[in-house]
């Protein structure tokens, strides 16, 4: 099933199991972390959307959606059952700006009114405000919820690093939903 918006630069869809070693030649996980093929299995599992955004034949950008929403306990006391709209990512930098991120926000606003929901979030972190700008300009409202986003990659010799980037998180109501 394809997902593009019909004005997008792009190829929108979900990720298939013959794209991740193309996607991590063209869009490299971090050290020895192979985060597209972690985002593909919970994609299986039915835990998420994973959303790839292709130029011809090159992955150039992709999204998640977390179905049970953001995993942080600030965030899902005020908005429980929001899906969060996760890892956005354009690849090379010098395709930012280009349209792609809308492109992929725009399809996964459309799988989660899709899936009945009239309600979509997203968490930027505090010193992203290139995006921050673009989430503001589409429609997303900062909701005042500030919480720490959190994650963990091996490095290039296996060393698990464990991050906590300070975030808020912003929503956008969606007609059609429930």
């Amino acid at each position: 099933m394809t997902t593009t918006p019909p004005d997008s630069p792009v190829r929108i869809r979900p990720c298939r199991a013959a794209d991740l070693d193309v996607l991590e030649r063209h869009m490299p996980s971090p050290g020895r972390t192979r985060r597209h093929a972690a985002r593909f299995d919970r994609q299986e599992q039915g835990l998420t959307a994973f959303l790839t955004a292709w130029a011809d034949d090159v992955p150039v950008g992709t999204a998640q959606i977390l179905w049970q929403g953001c995993a942080a306990p600030e965030v899902q006391a005020r908005f429980p059952g929001c899906p969060e709209l996760n890892v956005l990512g354009i690849w090379p930098p010098e395709l930012r700006s280009r349209g792609i991120g809308t492109a992929l926000i725009r399809a996964a606003e459309g799988q989660v009114r899709a899936a009945d929901h009239n309600l979509i979030g997203l968490g930027v972190d505090d010193d992203n405000h290139r995006a921050a700008a673009l989430y503001l300009r589409i429609g997303y409202r900062d909701t005042g919820c500030r919480y720490l986003d959190r994650y963990a990659y091996l490095d290039d010799d296996g060393v698990r690093h464990e991050v906590a980037d300070p975030a808020r998180f912003l929503v956008k109501e969606l007609d059609g939903g429930a």
